[in-house]
């Protein structure tokens, strides 16, 4: 008898604790989308490819992504890419990206699995609060699922993520810096 309630009492812990890390992940969340402007340096390596990508961003709709092969501004007015050193106007994609970006952030939460909160671990020669958890979703009918590594600044944001994932069959590594910055602007280009 007594061993049963031993039992029932540490399911009963493990229940709240599980709880407790989902409505920590859920501050991370929130503060990240109430923090203002950053910007994202991500690496991805797939394979022996390997992408390097940099991004100014205001949520929930203005973002300037650039790369060795593109650079794209989308805001709420409209989407921009630079093609052969022009920008050009590309007036369907606002709407459709402006669409999975919305979706993504109200999948978010529901798509983790298997969320451990792991407390303070150094990470880039720093401490963060550190968090592990599992993701799947699905972009233009491409599947993905992702096991992610995300370390929180003092201000609970996310500052650093390591993030393995799978889609159509080939493995990826990215590792995204977030780095909190109010002075960023994204304008239209000119």
């Amino acid at each position: 008898m007594k061993f049963k309630i031993i039992i029932t009492a540490l399911m009963a812990l493990t229940s709240q604790a599980k709880a407790d890390c989902m409505a920590d992940l859920k501050g991370v969340m929130d503060a990240h989308m109430n923090a203002g402007p950053y910007h994202v340096s991500m690496v991805m390596n797939m394979g022996a490819k390997t992408m390097k990508n940099e991004a100014d961003v205001i949520l929930p709709s203005s973002f300037h992504m650039k790369s060795d092969k593109m650079e794209a501004i989308m805001l709420k007015s409209g989407t921009w890419m630079k093609m052969g050193g022009k920008w050009m106007a590309m007036p369907q994609m606002s709407g459709m990206i402006q669409g999975m970006v919305s979706q993504g952030m109200a999948q978010g939460m529901k798509n983790v699995k298997n969320l451990q909160c792991l407390g303070s671990q150094t990470y880039q020669g720093a401490q963060y609060n550190t968090f592990s958890f599992d993701s799947s979703g699905e972009a233009m009918g491409v599947k993905s699922s992702s096991h992610i590594m995300m370390y929180t600044d003092d201000n609970n944001r996310p500052t650093w993520m390591e993030i393995d994932g799978k889609a159509m069959g080939k493995a990826s590594k990215t590792i995204q810096h977030i780095t909190f910055d109010p002075s960023i602007t994204i304008n239209p280009p000119k």
